[in-house]
């Protein structure tokens, strides 16, 4: 990839806010919970909050590894998320975060197989939580071209992917003259927002009319409309093509908190 489109990418990506990263959690926001979060020498851990951070306060971690704490933290003032590491192995430490004016409490714990990623979102017994803003064109764009390149960025800026979820499903579902494979799937938390990498192929000897705005996913009897994609109209008689497709909240408008490990199935429109 050209390196004028990764730094395109990069700008983009940061103006926004495995490589199987595994294992990867998402939690609702609980202040009665103290959460254990195992963590490793080799790889750091990263924790978003669904907003601002305000305050970091620990024991047994610094921010400089020249003070020689069994664990290291990373974080900037005003971001919403921070990055723990153990300095050695079988290393221990708490730590209480303020967010929200509620503390919530984390232990930490070295390990051979560390949480890469924690992700923790809005929610509220009982009731469905509202959705922000959905994201503009330029930036569901953004969220297509990370997950196009996500190989390129995990090499070359793999700060900018812990917080990004990603599974390789494999799903075939054969639709009329149409299969598809569902190769990739990546979960944006802070936009609510699921892209996909789809292989579909055209398996006889017409054309197929893809209709690209009427394409859908749909998770059991639930049918989520594309906020984006890249398909062509049509899929040519005989041939593969890779489409994008992305997924942003429920159809109602509020937030779907959909997990990259469910059973999505594509809707493809009836041949004419």
């Amino acid at each position: 990839m050209e390196l004028r489109t990764l730094i395109l990418i990069l700008g983009a990506a940061l103006g926004v806010a495995t490589v199987t990263a595994t294992p990867v959690q998402r939690h609702p926001l609980d202040d009665r919970t103290v959460y254990a979060v195992r963590i490793g020498v080799d790889s750091p851990t990263t924790v978003m909050f669904p907003g601002p951070i305000t305050a970091v306060e620990g024991a047994g971690v610094s921010v400089k590894s020249d003070d020689q704490p069994p664990v290291l933290i990373s974080h900037q003032p005003g971001s919403h998320f921070f990055s723990v590491r153990a300095l050695r192995p079988g290393a221990t430490a708490a730590t209480n975060v303020i967010f929200r004016d509620r503390v919530f409490a984390f232990a930490f714990t070295g390990g051979e197989i560390p949480d890469r990623t924690i992700t923790f979102y809005d929610h509220a017994s009982g009731e469905t939580t509202p959705a922000p803003k959905r994201p503009g064109p330029a930036r569901l764009l953004s969220l297509l071209d990370r997950a196009k390149n996500y190989p390129a960025l995990a090499e070359q800026y793999p700060a900018l992917v812990q917080t990004i979820e990603r599974t390789s499903p494999g799903t075939i579902v054969t639709s009329g003259p149409v299969t598809c494979v569902i190769e990739e799937v990546f979960g944006f938390t802070e936009e609510d927002a699921i892209v996909f990498r789809l292989r579909l192929e055209n398996r006889s000897a017409v054309p197929f009319r893809c209709a690209p705005a009427q394409l859908t996913m749909r998770v059991g009897e639930t049918r989520f409309p594309s906020a984006i994609n890249d398909a062509p109209e049509e899929l040519p008689a005989g041939r593969a093509v890779i489409v994008h497709l992305a997924l942003v909240g429920n159809p109602d408008g509020t937030r779907a908190n959909l997990s990259v490990k469910n059973a999505f199935v594509l809707a493809l429109p009836l041949p004419e």
